[in-house]
């Protein structure tokens, strides 16, 4: 994949992506305004279990579409990538339905002795149609990640949650009358028909797609055991995460309960958590997860042609652009926690908890991006192996610590176990690949911009509300004068370039 390509294709994609989160983040206003903390709380608790199960039906086989699609492109066998879709699809339809399947048989026992949660079990029921959905759609996202062709994926994105919101809408004064967990298994509903939605749009775009491999006479290779050696240790590594995952999410408020909080309480401060300030922190990464979904083909493609000079050049810049960029979000949100917090949800609370997260985003940013570099080239089980050492890590803090020192002891997990994953993620990368790590350029000058940027803003924001009655508009135009300022420190101090930033705009404009 050329490299405008790749620009062009990572801005349609983040405009799609900031469209769909900044819709989901006032649909997670609303969802906290009508289901409450302790509702949100319940709700995260669903996601847990059903994002295991979503795992297993996809069973990492988008990836293993995108990169082989990718690498078999680049070397011209067309046959070879037309069969990696076909058997993908086969694949993906028997993992859905298997995971459907234990899901619908398993739901109560899930609900009430994983999640110890009975109004959990109607909203597992309710989605449990939607996997195989979510399976099949995924290896045709996959394709058009692999052939460049994201515009369509874009349109899903935005379409599918569009549909889900109105269909939440539509259902949720009927069910939430009936409390809580109807109101959770009304946003249940609504997820299974986005799912369904999505799998009918993206398989019409791909009907209707101008196909690279349609007229191709070559002798296919067999190409199953290739997609299972790709999606295999992803999806080892993705299931036990979410295994994992899953202990962790059910752990916190179960040991929060032992430190001596409330059930409401407790479920209250993990919806607070999990619900809210997590989403908020993770908005402003949209064009980071576009990115990473690009960056697998585009790699792969390179890599398949022993292009090591042009994956190295690649992998660099994300890298350093990525850790700009989450020292940019560390820097808004160290400087306006309180401000963000009462703006979207009118809590103070959200940003005490939104100030003392931040700091971990750019090492958040940096496992995304990291990660994705690490599967496109080939090195699944290092990730398998680094995720394993974190999620082992931050249970045992979670399981021994909060009961003794409460939720500071799940904010010191999540600080030491990220950091860790970031520490031996780009051990592994600087390993394997030619890239040098500029700690002056990607670290230390952006912090120094970073700080004086949020110093004036600051300044500034005290400013315009003596002056003004518009504290949301003070605050939008104090964010968007740190991140001119951040941008003019960046260049004053060489961190980026001036031709650096003349070459992207060309890109954009031609």
């Amino acid at each position: 994949m050329k490299k405008k390509s790749i620009i062009v294709g990572t801005l349609i994609l983040t405009i799609a992506n900031t469209v769909v989160r900044l819709v989901g983040m006032l649909f997670r206003i609303y969802l906290a305004n009508t289901l409450g903390a302790e509702g949100m709380g319940l709700y995260q608790l669903i996601l847990s279990i059903y994002m295991l199960m979503v795992t297993l039906a996809t069973s990492g086989i988008r990836i293993a579409v995108s990169r082989l699609i990718s690498e078999q492109l680049a070397l011209r066998n067309y046959s070879s990538a037309k069969r990696v879709l076909h058997q993908s699809v086969a694949l993906s339809m028997f993992t859905g339905f298997a995971s459907a399947f234990i899901l619908y048989c398993f739901a109560d026992y899930m609900g009430s002795n994983i999640l110890h949660d009975e109004r959990t079990t109607l909203a597992l029921l309710y989605l449990t149609p939607s996997l195989p959905f979510i399976a099949v759609s995924n290896c045709y996202k996959g394709y058009f990640y692999a052939v460049g062709k994201v515009s369509k994926t874009a349109i899903v994105q935005v379409a599918e949650q569009m549909v889900r919101i109105f269909v939440i809408f539509l259902i949720m004064d009927t069910f939430l009358p009936k409390g809580i967990e109807y109101g959770c298994a009304a946003i249940a509903i609504g997820m299974t028909v986005e799912e369904l939605f999505s799998l009918i749009l993206t398989w019409l775009f791909y009907i209707f797609d101008k196909k690279p491999f349609k007229h191709s006479n070559t002798k296919p290779d067999n190409m199953f055991f290739k997609i299972l050696g790709i999606a295999l240790p992803l999806s080892a590594t993705s299931n036990l995460n979410s295994i994992l995952r899953t202990a962790e999410d059910t752990m916190i408020p179960a040991r929060l309960l032992i430190y001596g909080l409330s059930s409401e309480a407790s479920m209250s401060l993990y919806g607070m958590i999990k619900g809210m300030v997590l989403p908020i922190l993770f908005f402003p990464s949209s064009f980071l997860s576009s990115l990473s979904s690009i960056l697998i083909p585009s790699v792969a493609g390179d890599n398949a042609k022993s292009n090591e000079k042009k994956v190295s050049e690649t992998l660099s810049k994300v890298l350093h652009f990525t850790s700009i960029s989450g020292i940019l979000v560390v820097a808004v949100f160290l400087t306006f926690p309180k401000e963000v917090a009462i703006a979207i949800y009118n809590d103070e609370q959200v940003g005490l908890m939104i100030k003392l997260i931040s700091c971990v985003c750019p090492f958040m940013y940096l496992n995304m991006v990291i990660s994705s570099m690490l599967n496109a080239l080939g090195e699944q089980m290092s990730s398998f192996k680094v995720n394993i050492i974190e999620s082992i890590l931050k249970i045992s803090i979670i399981y021994f610590f909060i009961p003794v020192y409460g939720f500071n002891a799940y904010l010191f997990a999540l600080f030491i176990t990220t950091i860790l994953n970031t520490i031996l993620y780009l051990t592994r990368l600087l390993q394997i690949s030619c890239i040098v790590f500029d700690i002056s350029n990607w670290i230390f000058k952006p912090v120094a911009a970073g700080a004086a940027a949020g110093f004036i803003s600051k300044y500034l924001y005290e400013i315009f509300v003596l002056n003004s009655s518009g504290n949301i508009i003070s605050l939008i135009s104090s964010i968007i004068i740190l991140c001119l300022i951040y941008l003019m420190g960046l260049i004053l101090t060489k961190s980026i370039h001036l031709p650096t930033v003349k070459q992207l705009r060309g890109y954009l404009v031609r």
